[in-house]
């Protein structure tokens, strides 16, 4: 394995790279789940999803947020971002790792900077979804602790019975 290293994005580059990595992760999800496409253009709205791109400094914006990105050998490989969602409770969105990133650990770096750095901020919580499908990821987020619970904001019926909700204390 080469270096790993996790960082805040700041940078315009760093930014561009999380995005690009955000758009690879919808992207899989196609690849991965044809047959779903219109549900998961009703999660990732296509009409709106650039827009949401643009807008992620502001969204994750320190001191009530963070954009991490990963590289392995200094390639950008992975992202995950978190949010205030509640005064006390952080959000983590878009956890992604590349193809070509898996197997090295990368997604636990990730989640674990997030988590550390919500920490720190003063959150009591963090709360995150993720699809059914995404059984790698509900591993993962019960291995770092995260427990199942029921939704915390307004599902659309159709996305109902495709996605999980988890919560962990920090």
């Amino acid at each position: 394995m080469g270096e790993l290293t996790i960082e805040l994005a700041k940078s315009p580059a760093e930014i561009a790279a999380v995005r690009d990595l955000c758009r690879s992760f919808r992207q899989w999800l196609y690849d991965n789940y044809p047959q779903h496409r219109s549900v998961i253009d009703l999660y990732y709205n296509p009409q709106k999803f650039e827009a949401l791109l643009i807008d992620l400094p502001q969204i994750h914006a320190r001191s009530k947020g963070a954009i991490f990105v990963a590289r392995l050998d200094g390639e950008p490989v992975g992202c995950v971002m978190h949010h205030e969602l509640a005064p006390d409770i952080a959000e983590m969105k878009r956890l992604f790792v590349s193809a070509a990133a898996r197997g090295h650990g990368v997604a636990v770096a990730l989640c674990e900077a997030s988590i550390t750095q919500a920490r720190a901020d003063g959150y009591h919580s963090m709360r995150l979804d993720t699809g059914i499908f995404q059984t790698a990821a509900q591993g993962l987020y019960r291995r770092l602790g995260f427990r199942e619970r029921n939704a915390y904001y307004q599902v659309p019926p159709e996305l109902e019975q495709i996605l999980l909700f988890f919560e962990r204390e920090l």
